[in-house]
């Protein structure tokens, strides 16, 4: 019995953990699905392109990334804080987005998002002391944090006929997405030091290649959908995806060769014995007064 227990407590073990580390992407998709149907029926209390309940969503999972980093962001809780950072992205996506001046609102959008680019690097830089893996699949889980997103074309785009289905379409897209990422993410977490390298990579073509998959949300938004029109958007995501990893990969690798340096002249220092010689320390406990001022007695000789 003790033998058939040990599996049914690894297997609780995983799918807690994999649910531990599925939560902050759940939230962020969940405000994108209750979004849907608020918006098609055109419910009040939209502000821009955000509901109520999707504002609560993302709120949520911004309080949850702050509860993460509170904890010191142990290794269960490493997509917590990525996407506290994409949710704050996309508040400020959905707060800006109802503005009538496009190329403000890009600019606007650009500055909220690189602002928010940068604190994440600064954060995978610290990250990889610990590990490449680990701060290489962290700025993945950052960037695909937009993946949580989808339109809702029966209020966004010039679709008439089928306008349910391409949003259909569209939200079933990034579940499985999510779903990947967050089995994937569980993958990491368990893996040891030698296949950590291994899922961080396929953590890093699950983020490229989201723009295959959702490259044709805005040709058929705008009712043009073609074989150029869907190669320009799933190459312009794919090249934005490639300079913000090889940010990030850069500085992450000058990282490890500064720790791996730090390494190797505290290894040169313990073989030259250059640290602390243990008889200096002992000798002036040596001399140290003994306490009190009442000596001890000696014993009476029989």
């Amino acid at each position: 019995m003790t033998a058939q227990a040990a599996p049914e407590m690894r297997l609780a073990d995983r799918r807690k953990l994999l649910f531990t580390l599925g939560f902050p992407y759940g939230l962020l998709l969940l405000s994108s699905l209750v979004a849907w149907p608020w918006r098609a029926l055109e419910l009040p209390g939209v502000l821009g392109t955000l509901t109520p309940l999707s504002f609560i969503l993302l709120a949520a999972t911004v309080g949850a990334s702050t509860y993460a980093l509170r904890r010191r962001l142990p290794l269960s809780m490493i997509t917590w804080l990525p996407a506290g950072q994409g949710a704050i992205v996309l508040l400020a996506t959905g707060l800006i987005a109802g503005g009538a001046q496009e190329q403000l609102t890009g600019l606007a959008l650009l500055v909220a998002y690189g602002f928010i680019f940068l604190i994440v690097l600064g954060i995978t830089t610290a990250i990889a002391a610990h590990g490449a893996p680990v701060a290489i699949a962290f700025i993945s889980f950052f960037v695909f944090t937009r993946a949580a997103s989808f339109p809702i074309f029966e209020v966004e785009g010039s679709v008439t006929s089928n306008a349910s289905l391409f949003t259909l379409a569209a939200a079933a897209l990034a579940v499985a997405e999510m779903a990947l990422m967050v089995w994937l993410a569980r993958r990491l977490v368990e893996s040891a030091d030698e296949s950590a390298m291994s899922t961080s990579l396929w953590i890093v073509a699950l983020t490229l290649g989201h723009g295959l998959v959702a490259g044709w949300h805005e040709p058929v938004l705008n009712a043009s959908l073609t074989i150029g029109a869907y190669a320009n958007l799933a190459g312009l995501w794919l090249g934005q995806t490639i300079i913000q990893l090889g940010m990030a990969g850069v500085l992450v690798r000058f990282r490890r060769a500064q720790v791996r340096e730090q390494q190797a002249q505290q290894e040169a220092q313990a073989e030259t014995g250059e640290g602390p010689q243990p008889g200096a320390e002992e000798a002036p406990l040596a001399r140290q007064p003994r306490r009190g001022g009442r000596p001890t007695p000696r014993r009476r000789r029989r």
